[in-house]
């Protein structure tokens, strides 16, 4: 063997060293994840408890974690998010927290970035959408929500989310399948929603419950109706749409994680056990039954699967609204 062939073996053996040396590093500093919208949105929080739960974790040693930043990026119905981590360097160290408005957004509006843009590392969990009213509100009951709705047509303002938001598609299902019609007013975050319908600016919200929790909780706010099974203490009472006689409206709201196109499969692994791992953590178990969250952890082809499928329902929800 010439002198040049084996330097270029040496070469050869001393960079795939250190490529693996470099994966299972992973992570070796601190963790961006994005998301696009504002602190105290259901997907904040949901970041923020995950980030929690994986330092408790850690420290018992069961898995490495340096730590996340969470980087609240609204603008754009998610597309200024999408586009920061689609442009990112696909080493793990900035991902993309998502909610469906990664899925509604670009069937609502000109894109081209959505779920197919990205690397998918994992899907979380289910949130559970309600509808709430101020807690001095006439209302009680979405019955009587409704029944105003119908007497005075676009009289009512409903904080719904901004243009792509799952929050819209609810609002319109709601307006079709109950005949009524009320004003959707958009908003960044569900934080900044809450915060209007709780100084009574608006007759209704649209949002996650984790959103709503504690204001419910205080009373400031009514939780009147829920698009999925709510089981939490305290609110077992709350009507789902199917028992207020709609089991057509199919309103699901998946919470995950994806990052940048064509990560490397042995980081994507990281970060899949990592995110296993947190579910043994008491302050994430803590979470989950606070908000009535449904943990559904699907990786890989599985929560893509998972996506399309829902894409193809949100499609079919929006052509039927809108008709």
């Amino acid at each position: 063997m010439s002198k040049k062939s084996v330097l270029a073996a040496m070469l050869a053996v001393f960079l795939t060293g250190t490529t693996a040396f470099a994966v299972t590093a992973y992570p070796n500093k601190t963790v961006e994840v994005v998301y696009h919208s504002s602190i105290g949105s259901g997907g904040d929080i949901m970041l923020r408890a995950m980030d929690q739960a994986l330092v408790n974790v850690a420290q018992e040693g069961k898995v490495k974690h340096i730590g996340w930043v969470i980087n609240n990026m609204p603008g754009g119905s998610g597309a200024r998010a999408w586009t920061y981590v689609s442009r990112a360097k696909p080493d793990g160290y900035t991902l993309l927290g998502v909610s469906s408005t990664i899925l509604t957004s670009p069937l609502m509006n000109d894109m081209d970035l959505n779920y197919k843009s990205f690397t998918p590392i994992a899907m979380v969990f289910i949130d559970p959408m309600v509808v709430a009213v101020p807690g001095n509100s006439p209302y009680n009951s979405f019955p009587e929500l409704i029944d105003a709705a119908k007497k005075n047509p676009s009289a009512q303002n409903w904080a719904g989310g901004v243009a792509g938001e799952l929050g819209v598609v609810a609002g319109l299902e709601v307006q079709k399948y109950f005949e009524c019609k009320v004003n959707l007013v958009p908003f960044e975050g569900g934080g900044d929603a809450a915060a209007s319908l709780m100084g009574g600016h608006l007759d209704a919200a649209i949002g996650e419950f984790a959103e709503l929790a504690e204001a419910a909780r205080s009373g400031k706010v009514k939780i009147v109706a829920c698009f999925n099974d709510l089981n939490v203490e305290g609110f077992e009472k709350v009507p789902t749409m199917a028992e207020l006689g709609h089991p057509e409206i199919n309103i699901t709201k998946l919470r995950g994680i994806l990052g940048p196109k064509d990560m490397d499969q042995e980081v994507v692994d990281v970060l899949v056990a990592q995110i296993r791992s947190m579910l043994d953590a008491q302050s994430f178990k803590d979470y989950v039954s606070a908000n009535g969250l449904i943990v559904d952890i699907r990786t890989g082809d599985d929560f893509t699967k998972t996506m399309e499928e829902q894409t193809a329902l949100l499609k079919a929800s929006l052509e039927n609204s809108l008709k």
